[in-house]
């Protein structure tokens, strides 16, 4: 599998897609979509660029669920910058992203133990319960999120070629399954991982919303087995998929235009 990819990669940035007009604008709208579908938002992936791209909002459909699109396009570009930067991982860099991702969704949870603010990326102080699992009690998250920061800056200016991906993923799977805040966990997730592709100057990763089962069955599975290639691997596939559809696609324009009437 890792070989595949590394061959569809290279197949990939010989197309020179980047120099294509628009083409980096829609890539990032398409992450997008898929995230917040994944989290259960109502827009299509049409709706999704018309909002992005013209500010059209879909009719008959919630607020919420523009402001969610809005929100999470406003943290990738934020980290596209912060990438140019080359600014390195910390706990105030991830709650700061996870605060764009719920600005205008969130807002104050009260709880026995105090308040947080999800719209502003504070850390929960409450215990979270999820399908079949409890996540970390809270009072742990700061020293799980240290420990985390410490390994990824560890390992962020040291890896090169598959590494990268897989340092990617190792983000991804360890921040979600923290789960520092009260919401957005998902969303800040899958954007820290792509934070990581950024930082090098790789292609970023979809998470294509139709393998939103087997992306959660990864997950747990992960944690089942204690095996974090499991996760990698699920990454791996997702990134070949794309590389395959984005070359077909491509491809497809030497087929012509003919004209209609």
């Amino acid at each position: 599998m890792w070989e595949e990819l590394e061959i569809l990669k290279a197949q990939y940035l010989k197309l020179g897609l980047s120099e294509v007009i628009d083409y980096e604008k829609f890539s990032m709208i398409s992450i997008v979509y898929n995230s917040t579908k994944i989290e259960g938002c109502s827009l299509s992936e049409s709706d999704t660029l018309l909002l992005l791209d013209k500010d059209i909002t879909a009719k008959g459909k919630p607020l919420s669920d523009h402001m969610m699109v809005k929100d999470h396009f406003a943290a990738l570009l934020f980290l596209k910058e912060q990438s140019k930067h080359k600014q390195k991982i910390n706990i105030a860099f991830i709650k700061q992203v996870a605060g764009l991702v719920m600005k205008n969704t969130g807002g104050m949870v009260s709880t026995i133990s105090g308040n947080f603010d999800t719209s502003k990326g504070d850390i929960r102080k409450a215990q979270v319960y999820v399908d079949k699992k409890y996540f970390p009690d809270f009072s742990k998250v700061e020293s799980l999120l240290e420990k985390l920061v410490e390994n990824i800056n560890q390992r962020i200016d040291n890896v090169s070629g598959n590494e990268i991906l897989k340092l990617s993923a190792d983000f991804h799977y360890n921040l979600v399954n923290i789960h520092p805040f009260g919401d957005g966990n998902g969303r800040t997730s899958r954007l820290m991982m792509n934070y990581i592709q950024m930082y090098h100057n790789e292609p970023l990763i979809k998470i294509f919303t139709e393998d939103r089962a087997a992306y959660i069955d990864a997950l747990n599975e992960t944690e089942e087995q204690q095996d974090i290639s499991i996760f990698r691997d699920f990454v791996c596939s997702q990134q070949i998929k794309f590389y395959k559809a984005e070359i077909d696609k491509y491809n497809q324009k030497d087929k012509g235009f003919n004209l209609m009437f």
